[in-house]
């Protein structure tokens, strides 16, 4: 019999539903059918119907795919088949607003459309230039035309919003007539918002602005207000989960309740009700994400075993707590998010104790420095277990791996956790006593605290090599080696030492593949036309020259060269005079700090490009033209027609023209229009004066639909969201097309 029917049935569960997001609806229709069909065989079989391990595997599974094959037929199809309408909608602003490049955000549970064939219940997300007044639980009605998120089925944003409820977007005809009126109704959800809004801004009020936003980023979740270039930091040494809201601020939280409570003398049992209170607030007030409701879930689950004097099973706290969640949406798993907790939470209960008992026999020797050993032994145990487990999804979601991830781990932990405690202090005391001298020390010392965070995290992210990139065909051979390689260690394990061997060997293959495959990038230039950027990056030997930074921000062109191993540019440049371009010159100048910056001498005279301009070691601005030479035989020449520039890059006589947005190709000479190449991140003008083997097209599925029937005889080659087109070119012209 099963020891722990709960730990099989709620992991089948989630590892399922992740499966099914990857698969999409109509391939797990069919798993659920053979799954269902695996489990009347092998309940009918009396040797596997005994064991009971495989029945009910097969049935978790089937029910897995089948729930999710029903909730995207019910909920998410029937929403999506209204993309590209328009409507009139009168909806209720169910979340807090927010703000990024430069508009407004609202999301809004929809009470009335005039499209008759939408579903109920409807979320969407609406977007404006203006900012509307309205508060949690206003209502809003006005017309909108309604747009799929990006990305297609498996692990895009359209998934990753689904797993919020959040079926479509849309954006406001703001010149029509668009009512807002105040809440008729204000649910108890109304006032955790207000809480969170009142306690983001108590945090805002104490502290300067960049650590503010870290702290409330760390405390609350609140990554709206973070810059590009903080997330892209923690995200190279791999301590991104410290700004998603997880089962270490859960946690953190939970302990911090209980000890205050204990502190002023409270009995245990009702400190422990009480403290439970306080996890259920602090989860509406981080708005009930799926890893914050998972560890939220989990430390009930502990607080309940308090009260009622029992000790709960961590491994039955985690499947419950994973059950419920994808249970009620099953798209939950699309949260990578949730994800991360989930196995880090999971390699944290395996071993992470072991590991810290064991270091502390072997190195806990002498009594002076006895706590702070155990303390890094503690630190240790918990961050080779959460980065080990976490490895595989970080590497399929992120494509990267951060070698500095142990160390930063190590360093950035513990004060994580302090300036959570401290900020949370003062961010209650300033909100009870308003500029009070009581909340000023706590302020103080969690202001500190985040700026060290800060510091640390831009000098890890810096040094050569912090992250590199894993979206090689070697690491799927790799995860696929790695999984056989465990099944066969479960086969033949007498002991744990084959484990140890194991997850060593594991590592060894990874970490070599990595760098055998940077050696056999020696004297290759990659040109990269990036996904949705409106940028192309040339890479060789570790440098690195950026041509074109539109898009709507410069951190996708960030993460693709930290991916790379590039901390310094040699070249940056800007193609367009657009505003967005202005400031994703400035924040990648201010990040990668460019030996040169090549400009047009009009987009000098932007805000943006003024204050960031000290960043690059020379500026080369020019009239009509311009010619750089990169590397060995790798040139960029532009031609500017007072609104956008075309480049055209040669490299081991391989040539690519480059139209941004606006360029104009009818005063282009012959020899650019036959380039063996074309890039763009929309159809140019005049596109039938072209003459590429091929055209890369760097853009959406939408656009896909509608600009590339005029394109057939240009062989276009389009991103939609699948990846980045590359081109791997060697000194003697041969050439590697590529999709990564």
């Amino acid at each position: 019999m099963m020891k722990r029917p709960l730990v099989l049935v709620g992991f089948c569960y989630l590892l399922t539903l992740a499966a099914a997001v990857y698969f999409g609806p109509e391939l797990s229709l069919v798993f659920a059918c053979a799954a269902l069909a695996g489990f009347l065989i092998t309940a009918l079989a009396p040797k596997t119907r005994a064991v009971g391990v495989f029945p009910a595997a097969l049935l978790t599974v089937s029910l897995a795919f089948g729930g999710f094959y029903a909730y995207h037929q019910s909920q998410v199809e029937p929403a999506e088949l209204l993309a590209g309408r328009d409507a009139v909608i009168d909806g209720t602003v169910c979340e807090l607003p927010y703000q990024a490049y430069n508009r407004f955000y609202y999301i809004v549970e929809v009470n009335d459309i005039s499209l008759k064939d939408a579903p109920r219940p409807l979320k969407i997300r609406i977007s404006s230039q203006g900012a509307l007044n309205v508060e949690p639980y206003s209502h809003v009605k006005g017309k909108v035309h309604l747009f799929l998120p990006s990305g297609g089925e498996g692990y895009s944003s359209r998934s990753y919003y689904a797993s919020k409820g959040i079926t479509l977007f849309s954006y406001l005809y703001e010149y029509e007539n668009v009512r807002v009126s105040p809440p008729t109704r204000k649910p108890p959800y109304y006032y955790a918002l207000k809480l969170r809004s009142a306690l983001l801004k108590s945090i805002r009020s104490m502290l300067p602005p960049s650590e503010a936003k870290l702290v409330n980023g760390v405390l609350f979740g609140d990554q709206t207000s973070l810059s590009p270039q903080v997330t892209a930091d923690f995200r190279a040494i791999g301590v991104s989960h410290i700004l998603s809201v997880s089962g270490l601020h859960m946690t953190t939280m939970a302990e911090l309740i209980l000890m205050l409570l204990l502190f002023f003398r409270v009995p245990k049992k009702p400190a422990a009700a009480l403290a439970g209170v306080g996890v259920v607030c602090f989860m509406a007030v981080t708005c009930f994400v799926p890893s914050v409701t998972r560890s939220g879930v989990m430390c009930l689950i502990y607080l309940s075993g308090m009260l009622l004097s029992r000790h709960p099973d961590s491994l039955n706290s985690l499947s419950i707590s994973v059950l419920l969640i994808g249970w009620s949406n099953p798209y939950a798993a699309a949260d990578v998010g949730l994800l991360l907790s989930f196995s880090a939470t999971l390699g944290l209960i395996l071993f992470s104790g072991q590991t810290a008992g064991y270091l502390n026999r072997k190195y806990d020797k002498i009594k002076k420095i006895g706590p702070l050993v155990r303390g890094v032994n503690g630190i240790l145990g918990t961050t080779v277990w959460a980065v080990l487990f976490t490895l595989p999804i970080v590497i399929l979601s992120f494509q990267s791996v951060s070698l500095a991830a142990p160390i930063a781990n190590l360093l950035e932990l513990v004060p994580s956790t302090l300036m959570m405690n401290f900020a949370a202090i003062a961010a209650v005391i300033n909100l009870i006593a308003p500029q009070s001298f009581l909340a000023m020390p706590f302020a103080l010392v969690s202001g500190l605290l985040a700026k060290y965070m800060l510091a640390c995290a831009h000098w890890l992210a810096q040094t050569p090599f912090a992250s590199v990139s894993a979206s090689y065909g070697f690491v799927t051979v790799w995860l696929s080696g790695t999984v056989l390689l465990i099944a066969a260690t479960v086969l033949m394990m007498k002991g744990r030492k084959l484990f140890r061997v194991t997850a060593l060997l594991s590592l060894t293959l990874l970490l070599t593949g990595i760098f055998s495959y940077q050696l056999s990038m020696r004297n290759v230039t990659r040109l990269a036309v990036l996904d949705g950027a409106g940028s192309v990056v040339l890479t060789r030997n570790g440098r690195a020259a950026v041509i074109g930074c539109g898009g709507f921000r410069s951190e996708t062109v960030g993460s693709y060269l930290r991916s790379q191993g590039v901390t310094k540019l040699d070249v940056l440049q800007p193609l367009t005079l657009t505003a967005e371009e202005a400031k994703n010159a400035a924040e990648l100048m201010t990040a990668f700090t460019p030996d040169k910056l090549v400009i047009p001498k009009d987009g000098m005279v932007d805000t943006y490009i003024r204050k960031a301009v000290t960043q690059a070691g020379s500026v080369a601005p020019y009239d009509l033209s311009a010619d750089t030479k990169l590397w060995e035989n790798t040139e960029v020449q532009v031609r500017f027609d007072g609104t956008a520039a075309a480049a055209r890059i040669t490299s081991g006589g391989v040539s690519v023209l480059v139209c941004p947005a606006g360029a104009k190709l009818d005063g282009l000479p012959e020899e650019w229009l036959a380039s063996d190449f074309a890039a763009a991140d929309s159809i140019p003008k005049n596109a039938d004066l072209l003459h590429p083997l091929f055209t890369i097209l760097s853009a959406d599925g939408e656009t896909m639909r509608q600009d590339v029937s005029q394109m057939k005889k240009l062989n276009p080659i389009v991103t939609g969201g699948a990846g980045n087109i590359v081109l791997q070119i060697k000194d003697d012209g041969t050439l590697q097309l590529r999709r990564e």
